[in-house]
């Protein structure tokens, strides 16, 4: 691991107490008395997010602390994890579409409020597929980063969350603090790197997928 980031587990951690505020109402808090709407694919979902989190946190401590073939296994883990992950992701977005269709909006409404999900769900899967086939051949650099852009697209399901149940921030509103600060963090992290001439390359990428994304969910007039 470069050295300017040799600490960057300890920096993951803090996702920790995002995602369990963001998750606590209406879900950690209810166990083991779940609401109807909280199915088993809800649950499936859940929990192979925090396990994906917690590979994210643990792969880079490992290398911190030069546990190499732990390093290897969690990635091999992570393959078998990441398939289910989006799968149950895209069951997710099914429920959440019939749920729109429920309330009474169009099948265009209803497909509209599902576009931002969508597009992070697509980038989510996109990155990884990148970050794969960078370690393949053997670009340690660019197999970071993409996955550093992996738990930024992971963050809105956290933060949002947090948001909206915590402090009764609009979903529009808290989807765009959450995209505005991704694209804060980019900006951040090419800097990061211009300045001691590392690859940014990923993060350029990424900055530029989300721009469009945020343009796309802009002209649609914000639909959640």
């Amino acid at each position: 691991m470069e050295r300017a980031y040799r600490n960057l587990g300890y920096v993951l951690i803090a996702l920790l107490p995002i995602f369990i505020a963001g998750f606590w109402i209406p879900y950690l808090s209810a166990i083991p008395h779940f609401d109807q709407s909280i199915t088993t694919a809800v649950h499936i979902h859940a929990v192979l997010l925090f396990c994906f989190l917690l590979l994210l946190i643990a792969q880079p401590l490992a290398i911190r602390y030069k546990a190499f073939s732990t390093h290897r296994i969690l990635g091999k883990l992570s393959n078998i994890l990441l398939p289910f992950a989006l799968v149950f992701s895209v069951a997710m977005l099914w429920k959440e579409y019939h749920e729109h269709l429920s309330d009474g909006a169009t099948a265009h409404m209803a497909r509209n409020a599902e576009f931002l999900s969508a597009a992070q769900l697509l980038l989510f899967g996109t990155l990884y597929g990148l970050s794969i086939s960078s370690i393949r051949q053997r670009d340690v650099a660019a197999h970071m980063r993409y996955m550093i852009c992996i738990t930024l697209v992971l963050l809105p399901a956290g933060l949002a969350r947090t948001l909206g149940y915590w402090f009764h921030v609009r979903q529009s509103s808290s989807q765009t603090v959450c995209l505005v600060l991704i694209d804060a963090l980019l900006l951040a992290l090419i800097s990061f790197d211009r300045r001691r001439r590392l690859a940014r390359r990923p993060y350029i990428l990424v900055l530029l997928a989300y721009v469009v994304i945020g343009a796309f969910w802009i002209t649609l007039g914000r639909p959640i």
